[in-house]
Protein backbone atom coordinates (compact mmCIF):
# COMPACT_ATOMS: atom_id res chain seq x y z
CA UNK A 1 0.00 0.00 0.00
CA UNK A 2 2.91 2.43 1.22
CA UNK A 3 5.05 1.69 -2.63
CA UNK A 4 1.45 2.43 -3.90
CA UNK A 5 1.45 5.97 -2.43
CA UNK A 6 4.86 6.58 -2.80
CA UNK A 7 4.21 5.96 -6.94
CA UNK A 8 1.74 8.57 -6.73
CA UNK A 9 3.73 11.17 -5.53
CA UNK A 10 6.90 12.67 -5.92
CA UNK A 11 10.02 12.54 -3.08
CA UNK A 12 11.05 15.09 -0.87
CA UNK A 13 14.13 14.07 -0.53
CA UNK A 14 16.15 12.40 -3.08
CA UNK A 15 20.00 11.07 -3.19
CA UNK A 16 21.83 10.07 -6.14
CA UNK A 17 25.11 8.49 -6.33
CA UNK A 18 26.15 9.97 -2.91
CA UNK A 19 29.60 9.89 -2.31
CA UNK A 20 31.95 10.53 0.78
CA UNK A 21 35.65 9.75 0.48
CA UNK A 22 38.57 10.40 3.10
CA UNK A 23 41.99 10.48 1.29
CA UNK A 24 44.31 9.41 4.25
CA UNK A 25 47.01 9.06 2.22
CA UNK A 26 48.69 9.93 -1.76
CA UNK A 27 47.81 6.37 -2.73
CA UNK A 28 45.18 5.36 0.12
CA UNK A 29 41.63 6.75 -0.19
CA UNK A 30 38.73 5.33 2.14
CA UNK A 31 35.15 5.18 0.38
CA UNK A 32 32.96 5.72 3.39
CA UNK A 33 30.04 6.55 1.35
CA UNK A 34 29.69 4.74 -2.62
CA UNK A 35 26.94 5.10 -4.51
CA UNK A 36 24.23 5.67 -2.25
CA UNK A 37 20.68 5.82 -3.42
CA UNK A 38 17.46 6.49 -1.99
CA UNK A 39 14.27 8.63 -1.79
CA UNK A 40 12.91 9.92 1.42
CA UNK A 41 8.24 10.42 0.64
CA UNK A 42 6.36 13.64 2.35
CA UNK A 43 5.46 12.09 5.80
CA UNK A 44 7.24 8.96 5.98
CA UNK A 45 10.22 7.40 7.55
CA UNK A 46 13.04 5.42 5.63
CA UNK A 47 15.17 3.92 8.46
CA UNK A 48 18.50 3.43 7.28
CA UNK A 49 20.58 0.19 9.54
CA UNK A 50 23.67 -1.54 8.95
CA UNK A 51 26.71 -2.70 11.20
CA UNK A 52 29.06 -0.06 13.20
CA UNK A 53 31.08 1.80 10.65
CA UNK A 54 29.08 0.97 7.51
CA UNK A 55 28.83 4.10 6.89
CA UNK A 56 25.03 5.01 8.41
CA UNK A 57 25.95 8.11 10.25
CA UNK A 58 28.10 9.94 7.46
CA UNK A 59 25.58 9.56 4.83
CA UNK A 60 23.73 11.55 7.42
CA UNK A 61 26.21 14.57 8.35
CA UNK A 62 26.52 14.56 4.04
CA UNK A 63 22.76 15.18 3.76
CA UNK A 64 23.38 17.92 6.36
CA UNK A 65 26.06 19.59 4.49
CA UNK A 66 28.41 18.51 7.65
CA UNK A 67 30.52 16.76 5.53
CA UNK A 68 31.53 18.04 2.19
CA UNK A 69 29.99 15.49 -0.28
CA UNK A 70 32.52 14.05 -2.76
CA UNK A 71 30.26 13.27 -5.35
CA UNK A 72 26.61 12.81 -6.34
CA UNK A 73 23.32 14.63 -6.10
CA UNK A 74 21.32 15.82 -3.31
CA UNK A 75 17.57 17.03 -4.41
CA UNK A 76 15.32 18.79 -2.04
CA UNK A 77 11.74 18.61 -4.26
CA UNK A 78 13.72 19.38 -7.39
CA UNK A 79 16.04 21.37 -6.33
CA UNK A 80 19.43 20.44 -6.02
CA UNK A 81 21.04 21.70 -2.63
CA UNK A 82 24.43 20.58 -3.09
CA UNK A 83 24.43 23.63 -5.78
CA UNK A 84 22.93 26.31 -3.32
CA UNK A 85 25.37 28.75 -1.36
CA UNK A 86 25.09 31.63 0.87
CA UNK A 87 21.65 32.58 1.93
CA UNK A 88 20.06 30.05 -0.88
CA UNK A 89 21.76 27.55 1.19
CA UNK A 90 20.92 28.90 4.78
CA UNK A 91 17.16 29.16 3.52
CA UNK A 92 17.22 25.26 3.02
CA UNK A 93 19.43 24.73 6.64
CA UNK A 94 15.36 25.88 7.91
CA UNK A 95 13.80 22.69 5.91
CA UNK A 96 16.37 19.89 6.87
CA UNK A 97 17.27 19.74 10.23
CA UNK A 98 19.09 17.28 12.44
CA UNK A 99 18.71 15.22 15.84
CA UNK A 100 22.41 13.69 16.91
CA UNK A 101 23.44 10.52 18.55
CA UNK A 102 25.08 12.14 22.11
CA UNK A 103 22.40 14.51 23.65
CA UNK A 104 24.57 15.64 25.99
CA UNK A 105 27.80 16.95 23.42
CA UNK A 106 25.25 18.14 20.56
CA UNK A 107 23.78 20.98 23.43
CA UNK A 108 26.32 23.89 24.58
CA UNK A 109 26.56 23.43 28.13
CA UNK A 110 27.57 27.12 28.32
CA UNK A 111 23.91 27.64 27.63
CA UNK A 112 20.36 26.61 29.18
CA UNK A 113 17.50 25.15 27.80
CA UNK A 114 15.77 28.68 27.17
CA UNK A 115 19.19 29.98 25.04
CA UNK A 116 19.33 26.56 22.74
CA UNK A 117 16.30 26.77 21.93
CA UNK A 118 15.81 30.66 21.22
CA UNK A 119 19.26 29.85 18.77
CA UNK A 120 17.84 29.27 15.70
CA UNK A 121 15.23 32.40 16.07
CA UNK A 122 18.47 34.56 16.21
CA UNK A 123 20.24 33.12 13.57
CA UNK A 124 17.00 33.13 11.02
CA UNK A 125 15.99 36.63 12.71
CA UNK A 126 14.56 38.28 9.48
CA UNK A 127 11.91 35.40 8.98
CA UNK A 128 11.05 35.92 12.52
CA UNK A 129 10.83 39.27 12.90
CA UNK A 130 7.89 40.95 14.96
CA UNK A 131 7.36 37.52 16.92
CA UNK A 132 8.36 36.82 20.21
CA UNK A 133 10.60 34.30 20.83
CA UNK A 134 9.69 33.23 24.10
CA UNK A 135 6.02 32.31 22.89
CA UNK A 136 7.82 30.47 20.31
CA UNK A 137 10.09 28.65 22.56
CA UNK A 138 7.33 28.17 24.72
CA UNK A 139 5.07 26.34 21.70
CA UNK A 140 8.29 23.91 20.93
CA UNK A 141 8.03 23.26 24.69
CA UNK A 142 4.41 22.64 24.65
CA UNK A 143 4.74 20.36 21.27
CA UNK A 144 7.97 18.04 22.81
CA UNK A 145 6.36 18.22 26.55
CA UNK A 146 9.43 20.04 28.12
CA UNK A 147 8.68 21.42 31.49
CA UNK A 148 8.74 25.05 31.45
CA UNK A 149 10.25 25.46 34.65
CA UNK A 150 13.41 23.28 32.87
CA UNK A 151 14.20 26.13 30.64
CA UNK A 152 16.65 28.20 33.01
CA UNK A 153 18.47 24.87 33.74
CA UNK A 154 21.89 23.96 31.97
CA UNK A 155 22.09 20.43 30.27
CA UNK A 156 23.90 18.85 32.42
CA UNK A 157 21.16 19.42 35.00
CA UNK A 158 19.33 17.26 32.95
CA UNK A 159 18.64 13.37 32.23
CA UNK A 160 19.62 11.72 29.25
CA UNK A 161 16.28 11.76 28.03
CA UNK A 162 15.30 15.22 28.83
CA UNK A 163 18.37 16.12 26.88
CA UNK A 164 17.72 14.54 23.53
CA UNK A 165 13.99 16.11 24.09
CA UNK A 166 15.72 19.24 23.70
CA UNK A 167 17.70 18.40 20.80
CA UNK A 168 14.83 16.98 19.29
CA UNK A 169 13.34 20.24 20.19
CA UNK A 170 16.27 22.53 18.94
CA UNK A 171 15.47 20.62 15.52
CA UNK A 172 11.78 21.40 15.59
CA UNK A 173 12.45 25.31 16.02
CA UNK A 174 12.84 26.31 12.21
CA UNK A 175 9.53 24.02 11.44
CA UNK A 176 11.41 21.55 8.89
CA UNK A 177 10.03 19.02 6.50
CA UNK A 178 12.77 16.98 6.43
CA UNK A 179 14.55 15.27 9.66
CA UNK A 180 17.77 12.83 10.10
CA UNK A 181 17.45 11.25 12.91
CA UNK A 182 21.33 9.82 13.85
CA UNK A 183 21.09 7.09 16.37
CA UNK A 184 18.93 9.11 18.86
CA UNK A 185 18.30 6.56 21.00
CA UNK A 186 21.43 4.41 21.04
CA UNK A 187 23.04 5.83 24.19
CA UNK A 188 19.47 5.86 26.46
CA UNK A 189 17.65 3.16 28.51
CA UNK A 190 15.29 1.05 26.87
CA UNK A 191 12.22 2.65 28.59
CA UNK A 192 13.64 6.02 27.67
CA UNK A 193 13.92 5.08 23.97
CA UNK A 194 10.21 4.15 24.18
CA UNK A 195 9.33 7.88 25.01
CA UNK A 196 11.31 9.20 22.31
CA UNK A 197 10.17 6.91 19.75
CA UNK A 198 6.77 7.78 20.31
CA UNK A 199 7.57 11.14 20.44
CA UNK A 200 9.17 10.83 17.21
CA UNK A 201 6.30 9.41 15.77
CA UNK A 202 3.40 11.69 17.27
CA UNK A 203 5.16 14.61 16.09
CA UNK A 204 5.38 12.88 12.65
CA UNK A 205 1.49 12.24 12.81
CA UNK A 206 0.58 15.77 13.89
CA UNK A 207 3.08 17.77 11.57
CA UNK A 208 3.76 15.30 8.95
CA UNK A 209 7.55 15.36 9.20
CA UNK A 210 9.68 12.73 7.00
CA UNK A 211 12.29 11.21 8.81
CA UNK A 212 15.82 9.47 7.79
CA UNK A 213 16.08 7.43 10.80
CA UNK A 214 19.42 5.98 11.03
CA UNK A 215 19.93 3.36 13.64
CA UNK A 216 22.00 -0.43 13.89
CA UNK A 217 19.05 -1.60 16.54
CA UNK A 218 16.65 -3.19 13.74
CA UNK A 219 13.78 -3.40 16.73
CA UNK A 220 13.84 0.18 16.96
CA UNK A 221 13.86 0.53 13.18
CA UNK A 222 11.07 -1.48 12.52
CA UNK A 223 8.88 0.16 14.95
CA UNK A 224 9.12 3.63 13.21
CA UNK A 225 9.90 3.19 10.02
CA UNK A 226 7.51 2.82 6.80
CA UNK A 227 10.55 1.11 4.61
CA UNK A 228 13.75 0.29 5.57
CA UNK A 229 17.30 0.62 3.78
CA UNK A 230 19.87 -2.25 4.46
CA UNK A 231 23.57 -0.29 4.45
CA UNK A 232 27.05 -2.60 4.31
CA UNK A 233 30.23 -0.94 3.70
CA UNK A 234 29.32 1.86 2.08
CA UNK A 235 26.57 0.86 0.12
CA UNK A 236 22.95 0.40 0.33
CA UNK A 237 21.93 -3.55 -0.39
CA UNK A 238 18.46 -3.58 -0.18
CA UNK A 239 15.47 -1.64 0.40
CA UNK A 240 12.01 -2.57 1.31
CA UNK A 241 8.55 -1.70 2.73
CA UNK A 242 9.65 -2.83 6.80
CA UNK A 243 6.87 -5.85 6.42
CA UNK A 244 8.69 -6.78 3.36
CA UNK A 245 12.23 -6.64 4.55
CA UNK A 246 10.97 -8.68 7.68
CA UNK A 247 8.79 -11.42 5.71
CA UNK A 248 10.97 -11.64 2.49
CA UNK A 249 14.48 -10.78 3.15
CA UNK A 250 16.66 -11.43 -0.28
CA UNK A 251 20.23 -10.21 0.13
CA UNK A 252 21.95 -12.73 1.84
CA UNK A 253 23.81 -9.80 4.39
CA UNK A 254 20.42 -8.78 5.18
CA UNK A 255 18.75 -12.48 5.60
CA UNK A 256 22.41 -12.22 8.36
CA UNK A 257 21.24 -8.96 10.53
CA UNK A 258 18.00 -10.34 10.53
CA UNK A 259 18.61 -13.55 11.70
CA UNK A 260 20.64 -11.38 14.69
CA UNK A 261 18.13 -9.34 16.06
CA UNK A 262 16.40 -10.70 19.40
CA UNK A 263 13.44 -12.83 20.04
CA UNK A 264 11.26 -12.25 22.94
CA UNK A 265 9.38 -16.07 22.20
CA UNK A 266 12.35 -17.78 24.63
CA UNK A 267 10.23 -21.23 23.50
CA UNK A 268 11.06 -20.90 19.99
CA UNK A 269 14.66 -22.03 18.89
CA UNK A 270 16.34 -19.28 16.32
CA UNK A 271 18.74 -20.55 14.46
CA UNK A 272 21.66 -17.31 13.62
CA UNK A 273 23.95 -17.26 10.79
CA UNK A 274 27.39 -16.90 11.86
CA UNK A 275 29.39 -14.94 9.07
CA UNK A 276 32.54 -15.67 8.64
CA UNK A 277 35.62 -14.15 7.48
CA UNK A 278 36.95 -9.97 8.02
CA UNK A 279 35.21 -6.97 7.00
CA UNK A 280 36.80 -5.68 3.74
CA UNK A 281 38.50 -2.76 4.30
CA UNK A 282 36.79 0.14 3.10
CA UNK A 283 40.42 1.60 1.49
CA UNK A 284 40.60 1.37 -1.86
CA UNK A 285 38.17 -1.74 -1.93
CA UNK A 286 38.26 -3.87 -4.75
CA UNK A 287 35.77 -4.11 -7.59
CA UNK A 288 33.07 -6.38 -7.50
CA UNK A 289 30.80 -7.07 -4.08
CA UNK A 290 31.82 -6.05 -0.71
CA UNK A 291 30.26 -8.80 1.37
CA UNK A 292 31.50 -11.41 -1.12
CA UNK A 293 34.51 -12.63 1.13
CA UNK A 294 31.78 -13.24 4.01
CA UNK A 295 28.92 -14.37 1.92
CA UNK A 296 27.72 -18.09 1.80
CA UNK A 297 26.55 -17.83 -1.85
CA UNK A 298 29.16 -15.67 -3.31
CA UNK A 299 30.01 -17.25 -6.59
CA UNK A 300 33.50 -16.31 -8.98
CA UNK A 301 31.56 -13.47 -10.70
CA UNK A 302 30.77 -11.82 -7.19
CA UNK A 303 34.43 -11.47 -6.58
CA UNK A 304 35.75 -10.89 -9.86
CA UNK A 305 34.06 -7.97 -10.33
CA UNK A 306 30.67 -8.20 -11.46
CA UNK A 307 28.79 -4.78 -11.35
CA UNK A 308 26.67 -4.43 -8.40
CA UNK A 309 23.91 -2.42 -8.34
CA UNK A 310 20.10 -2.20 -6.75
CA UNK A 311 17.48 -3.73 -8.74
CA UNK A 312 14.13 -3.91 -8.12
CA UNK A 313 13.31 -7.69 -8.07
CA UNK A 314 9.63 -7.05 -7.16
CA UNK A 315 7.69 -3.75 -7.23
CA UNK A 316 9.13 -1.66 -4.37
CA UNK A 317 12.09 -4.09 -3.57
CA UNK A 318 15.19 -3.32 -4.35
CA UNK A 319 18.16 -5.68 -4.07
CA UNK A 320 21.70 -5.05 -5.00
CA UNK A 321 22.18 -8.67 -5.60
CA UNK A 322 22.12 -10.68 -8.52
CA UNK A 323 21.58 -14.11 -7.35
CA UNK A 324 18.99 -12.40 -4.45
CA UNK A 325 15.96 -15.14 -5.37
CA UNK A 326 18.69 -18.30 -4.39
CA UNK A 327 19.34 -15.92 -0.97
CA UNK A 328 15.78 -16.36 0.32
CA UNK A 329 15.68 -20.02 -0.49
CA UNK A 330 19.17 -20.81 0.78
CA UNK A 331 18.70 -18.77 3.92
CA UNK A 332 18.14 -21.87 5.72
CA UNK A 333 21.15 -24.01 4.37
CA UNK A 334 23.25 -20.82 5.51
CA UNK A 335 22.00 -21.39 9.27
CA UNK A 336 23.52 -25.17 8.81
CA UNK A 337 26.87 -23.56 7.20
CA UNK A 338 27.30 -21.11 9.77
CA UNK A 339 27.07 -23.70 12.42
CA UNK A 340 29.35 -26.27 10.86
Amino acid sequence: MSEQLNKERKPLVKAVNLKKHFQISRTKTLHAVDDVNFEVYPGETLGLVGESGCGKSTVGNVIMRLLPATGGELYYEDTDIFKLKGEEQKKYCQKMQIVFQDPYSSLNPRKTVKQILSEAYQVHKKDFAGQNIDELVKNLCEMTGIPLNLLDHYPHELDGGMRQVVGIARALSLNPKFIVCDEPVSSLDVSVQAKIINLLIDLQKEHGYSYLFISHDLSVVRHISNRIAVMYLGQIVEIADTDTLFAHTMHPYSIALLSAVPRVNVDKKVERIVLKGDVPSPVNPAPGCRFAPRCWMAKEECKKGLPVTLTEVEPGHLVACPFAHESAENAKNAVKHSLQ
